[in-house]
Parts: C-alpha cells; sequence; structure tokens
C-alpha cells in the first residue's frame, strides 16, 4: 500500500497505525543490543500541579511578609525609601571631615544606619561612609537636641518651641510647640513624644502620629517631668521626673500606657538621685538613668536599681537590651570602670582602665569605649578585648556602625577608625 509522506511524517493505514514498535526492544527481539548512546530515556515532566502549588506558596509567603511590615509599606515610606538611596549614593573626599558648621554637643553625634550624623548649632548633617554630605540643612535653635530613630530624626529646641522631623530626603515636619519644650523623643514608626511647660501643671507629655495627629496627653500635677522615651510602636512611654520632699530630692519613673486615660501612679521612686534620662528597649524593658544611680525596668514594669556607689557617671548608652555605663572615682580621675548591664539588672560585662572614659558605644556583641585617646573594642559576652585603635587626644565622642567600624567626634573634625585586632 502507498503511503503519502507529510514534511518527516508518514501517515500509515489504520490497522498499521495502531502498531508502535520501540526501536530498543525491537533491537532486542532480534538478539542485538543497542548502543548505549542510541537508548531513548524517557522525560520526566513534573505535573502540572506543583506548580500551581508553588505559585500559591510564594502567594502566602509575599501576603506573610507584606502584613507584618503593613506599617512600612506606605506610599510615603516607600518614596522616603527611594530617595533615601538616591541621595545617599555619591563619593566624598573621605574622613577625616573637617567641621566648619558650628560648634557640636557630644550628644548631638551618632551614628545614623551606616552613616556618621551630627547637629551643630546651625545645622543638620548627615555624613555617608566616604564623608558625602548626604543631608545638610539649616535651623535657627539656640540649643538643638538630636534624636534619631527608624528613618527619621527630631531636632527640637531646649527650652524654646520649635522642632522639626528630617528624613534623607527632606525636613517632613517643622512646627512649633505650644509651650517651651523640655524634652522630646522619636518613635522607629515615625510617632513622636514632647515633653513641654503646661498651664496649671508641672508639665505635660503629648504624643504625636507619623501623620501629626495628637493621640495622647497627660498633664503631670505631682512632678516636673525632665524625660521621655517612647518604645518602638509608641504604644508606652517612659518618663522621668523630679520633685523636692523634705527638703530633699525625690526622681519618680513612669510607664505610661497611652491606650489609657486619667491619672497613672509611678512604678518607681528614689530619694537623691536626679534622673535626667530614659530610654526603651525593643522587649518593652525600659532604662532610667540619673547622676547617683540608674532605674531598670523589665517588660512588666518592675523597678531594680543600680547603685553608682559614689562614682561619677561619664558616659552612658543603651541597646539591644544593654546598657553600659562609664564611671569615674571622682572628677577627672585618669581611671574609670566600664559596666555593661543586661535588661534584668545583672552585670554582663566590666572592665577598669587606667583613662577618663569620655564616651560609649554598644553595637550587637560589641562595645567599644573612648578613653585616653583610643577607642578600646570588648566582646560583651566573652568579656575579652577584641580590638583598639587610635583615636586622637582630641576626641570628644565614638560611635559604632557595626563591630570593626566606628566614627568618632573630635574637637574641628569627624574622624572613622577601622579597629585593629587588640594585641
Amino acid at each position: 500500500m502507498r503511503r503519502k509522506k507529510r514534511g518527516s511524517h508518514f501517515d500509515l493505514p489504520e490497522d498499521e497505525a495502531d502498531i508502535q514498535v520501540n526501536p530498543d526492544q525491537a533491537g532486542e527481539a532480534a538478539g542485538v543490543s543497542p548502543p548505549g548512546n542510541s537508548r531513548r530515556k524517557k522525560k520526566k515532566r513534573i505535573p502540572g500541579w506543583v506548580y500551581r502549588v508553588i505559585v500559591i506558596l510564594a502567594v502566602a509567603a509575599l501576603g506573610v511578609v507584606v502584613w507584618f511590615n503593613r506599617d512600612n509599606l506606605t506610599l510615603e515610606k516607600i518614596s522616603l525609601w527611594i530617595q533615601e538611596k538616591v541621595v545617599g549614593s555619591g563619593i566624598g573626599d573621605g574622613y577625616p571631615y573637617a567641621i566648619d558648621n558650628g560648634e557640636i554637643a557630644v550628644k548631638n553625634f551618632g551614628a545614623w544606619g551606616q552613616d556618621s550624623v551630627f547637629v551643630s548649632d546651625s545645622y543638620l548633617m548627615v555624613l555617608n561612609a566616604t564623608a558625602k554630605e548626604v543631608v545638610s540643612r539649616q535651623h535657627s535653635f539656640g540649643s538643638p537636641v538630636l534624636k534619631t530613630a527608624g528613618d527619621k530624626a527630631l531636632i527640637y529646641n531646649l527650652g524654646g518651641t520649635g522642632y522639626q522631623i528630617e528624613a534623607y530626603a527632606s525636613t517632613v515636619r517643622k512646627e512649633s510647640a505650644e509651650a517651651k519644650i523640655l524634652a522630646g523623643a522619636l518613635a522607629a514608626n515615625g510617632s513622636y513624644a514632647l515633653l513641654t511647660e503646661g498651664e496649671g501643671c508641672y508639665g505635660q507629655l503629648m504624643v504625636y502620629t507619623a501623620q501629626n495627629e495628637e493621640k495622647f496627653l497627660y498633664r503631670f500635677s505631682k512632678y516636673y517631668p525632665t524625660s521621655v522615651s517612647l518604645n518602638a510602636a509608641a504604644t508606652e512611654a517612659l518618663v522621668t521626673a523630679v520633685s523636692a520632699q523634705d527638703g530633699g530630692l525625690v526622681s519618680v519613673v513612669y510607664k505610661l500606657d497611652l491606650s489609657q486615660e486619667g491619672e497613672a501612679q509611678p512604678v518607681a521612686e528614689y530619694s537623691e538621685n536626679l534622673l535626667f534620662d530614659s530610654f526603651f528597649y525593643a522587649d518593652g524593658s525600659g532604662v532610667a538613668v540619673g547622676d547617683a544611680g540608674a532605674v531598670l525596668l523589665d517588660t512588666a514594669g518592675k523597678a531594680e536599681k543600680f547603685d553608682y556607689q559614689g562614682a561619677e557617671l561619664t558616659s552612658y548608652t543603651g541597646k539591644d537590651g544593654l546598657t553600659a555605663f562609664c564611671l569615674s572615682p571622682y572628677e577627672n580621675a585618669a581611671s574609670g570602670e566600664l559596666v555593661i548591664l543586661s535588661g534584668s539588672g545583672q552585670k554582663a560585662f566590666s572592665v577598669e582602665l587606667q583613662a577618663v572614659l569620655k564616651s560609649v558605644s554598644i553595637f550587637g556583641n560589641t562595645v567599644a569605649v573612648l578613653g585616653g585617646g583610643e577607642v578600646r573594642a570588648y566582646s560583651i559576652a566573652e568579656g575579652t578585648a577584641l580590638s583598639t585603635a587610635e583615636a586622637g587626644s582630641d576626641s570628644r565622642a565614638v560611635a559604632l556602625l557595626d563591630e570593626s567600624n566606628a566614627y568618632v567626634l573630635a574637637m574641628s573634625e569627624i574622624r572613622r577608625l577601622e579597629l585593629a585586632a587588640a594585641e
């Protein structure tokens, strides 16, 4: 019977088309073993339902990520992130960076992400890793105070009424409070708080959302508030306050639930200890710092006091549940002790140094202390010396940007140090 050729295939008669012959089987039937390279292997195909399951799991995972980051996935945050990456790129002339924008207080210098940040008496400056000025904005505050959290910075005029909130790309908000500002705080979610003088009270706390809407107001009727801090979600505030009692000084600590109204009672009270600063940790614990001792609060608000035992506090910092104190036996003593406490108040690490301890910084498992013109880094967990670097005799403050690099504030310049292995 004739076969019609169509391209490279043949049309077979119906009875022949039903017969399929495997070439390998035909060879074997004839007693011939086909060459190994001619054996045809059947390709395994992944069933379609597997692809569908993969797509469903990917979408579900993306949904979980979006849900837990929903507060950050706003148009404003996305826009600021893009602008930050654009503004922050570029190459500077390298460190050291000469300071020509006025005087800088030690409390107004630090690391903001991977950048150095400071507020002088006239400018806010942010320098990237190559000392390029990625932010340079003027202010008119006589006594500026800098607070950073997340991707924002708060600058307020201590004793004045002006304040502004800054991002990398632009000034987010510039306002005037109704009364003189006593202290301020910034939360990681963009909310902020101001302690101000208040008519008919000793002071008042006002907390605002990132959209500048007032969410909480508290008026202090017994104590003068001295400091405030917010937790990351701005659901709680720590406030220190002072008063005179029986001819002496009494300090208290408030832990305020910002969803509750009405009068609150202090969670801790101490005499002859001026509490002047406070900060929260991510787990909800916090610390209030005083001139004679510190108060450590656990997540339930239970207070534990750390007494300096008559020593002078020369510097302090707190991060990731750890609090570092630099203590000197007396003013300008050529020796000092670095003490690090855990959130429970237990001593995690301490070391005595033969130098005036000017500044301390924590990053991860590393603590760096500035004294005697050197920066010394230690492992907090192991309690061992890690590295050291010359900082200069005119150095005033240190800020770790990671566990092996630090920024240093000197009298007339900003320096960047790579911490070499300790000998």
